[in-house]
């Protein structure tokens, strides 16, 4: 039961600081430029299936054939192969198309677009996090199962707490009884 009990808390830590990691990441560079992105649309299946959850990491060089984050002219970050690069005195080009489309993109993109080559997709936890960007989500999905959590670690110490001072009071108690 003990070994339950400690599996249980260990993967709901484990989940929780997953998703604290995946919203932190979605915002803002970490550990080096490592960005999460939540895939939205089923354009890279079945590399990577709508719902997903993609990190991405800063390279100094992007090859065809790699997976990358990027944002397209309308500032959506878009997760593509590259399937040719182009360099000019203006710079590196990359021509992008998603595995499930029948085209590639229509626009180039920009070597200084690209947030990073993709180096994990971790299938439909991407559902899982939208949901807890949400208030409703983040209360239900984080909040009560942590106070839950902490409730009942306070209600440990408390028993605990209430056997210790059980065991001085017989203790005491045998002392005085048998002298």
């Amino acid at each position: 039961m003990k070994i339950i009990k400690t599996l249980f808390q260990l993967l709901i830590f484990s989940v929780l600081l997953l998703s604290v990691f995946i919203l932190i990441s979605s915002k803002t560079s970490v550990f080096g430029g490592i960005r999460s992105f939540i895939v939205v649309s089923g354009s890279m299946q079945p590399e990577i299936y709508k719902g997903s959850v993609v990190f991405s990491r800063v390279q100094k060089a992007y090859r065809p054939g790699e997976i990358i984050s990027f944002s397209n002219n309308s500032g959506q970050t878009v997760t593509h192969r590259i399937i040719d690069k182009i360099s000019i005195k203006e710079g590196n080009f990359y021509q992008v198309k998603g595995d499930a489309n029948n085209t590639p993109d229509g626009d180039f993109v920009e070597e200084n677009k690209i947030i990073g080559r993709v180096f994990i997709a971790i299938p439909y936890i991407g559902n899982f996090v939208r949901i807890l960007k949400t208030p409703p989500g983040f209360i239900g999905l984080i909040m009560v199962p942590s106070a839950i959590f902490i409730i009942w670690e306070l209600w440990q110490i408390r028993k605990e707490f209430e056997l210790q001072i059980e065991k001085k009071i017989l203790k005491k108690y045998h002392k005085v009884s048998f002298t």
